[in-house]
């Protein structure tokens, strides 16, 4: 999907724990279809045999905001918009994962003017309906499992991916966030991305489904 592939950095080590990625894998039995990173080919024979039933799709994980504007002129793949090939796999997968504020919630290519006409998987910032609307279940009758973050540490995304195959015990919360989404604790280790002080403006966590935050509000000047 179109956006900084964050997740997929963090996934394969940036943060030092490649393993995750092999764990699903060699300890939960999961077998990787496809991969931007890792496949060595296109997306498109993978996406012919899920869509002609030749392949089963367990979990399906996408990074990035969904961009719909012009028929998705702004993030195409064979000439046409990515969001169709997305919105098939989605009908097609036993659970969805978005991985990432900008894929859960539109992050922010989402906020105004939002000329790509850019959303989430099943929401738009805090409203209902994105890509798929606000009804729409997996084929296990579940929604869009949210993993809100910029990005999502590899180890929560393994733990969603994990908690989505345990059946979703005890469920999304009201903005369609698993339950293992926190927002960014800093340490003596590591004291925060920054962007607040940089940029000026207060920071409201990329876990929120506003992130980050400034939809029709006063920016408010950092203060230390």
């Amino acid at each position: 999907m179109a956006g900084v592939p964050g997740e997929t950095q963090a996934l394969l080590g940036v943060e030092g724990q490649a393993s995750d990625l092999l764990d699903l894998i060699d300890v939960d039995g999961l077998r990787l279809l496809w991969h931007p990173s890792l496949a060595e080919g296109d997306l498109g024979p993978v996406h012919r045999a899920v869509a002609e039933g030749r392949e089963h799709l367990t979990v399906l994980c996408v990074e990035g905001s969904v961009a719909l504007a012009e028929d998705g002129m702004f993030d195409l793949a064979g000439g046409a918009g990515k969001y169709r090939i997305v919105a098939l796999l989605c009908e097609r997968a036993d659970y969805v994962l978005a991985m990432g504020a900008c894929a859960g919630h539109g992050g922010w290519p989402a906020q105004p003017p939002n000329p790509s006409g850019a959303v989430g998987l099943q929401y738009t910032l805090d409203a209902h309906g994105g890509l798929l609307p606000a009804g729409w279940r997996s084929r296990r009758g579940l929604p869009v499992i949210a993993v809100a973050g910029c990005p999502v540490p590899a180890d929560t995304q393994v733990a969603a991916i994990r908690w989505a195959l345990a059946g979703a015990p005890g469920g999304l919360d009201r903005h369609g966030r698993a339950p293992m989404v926190g927002p960014c604790l800093p340490s003596a280790q590591y004291r925060g991305c920054g962007t607040p002080a940089r940029t000026g403006m207060r920071c409201l966590g990329c876990t929120g489904p506003k992130f980050p935050g400034l939809s029709g509000r006063p920016l408010v000047r950092w203060a230390p």
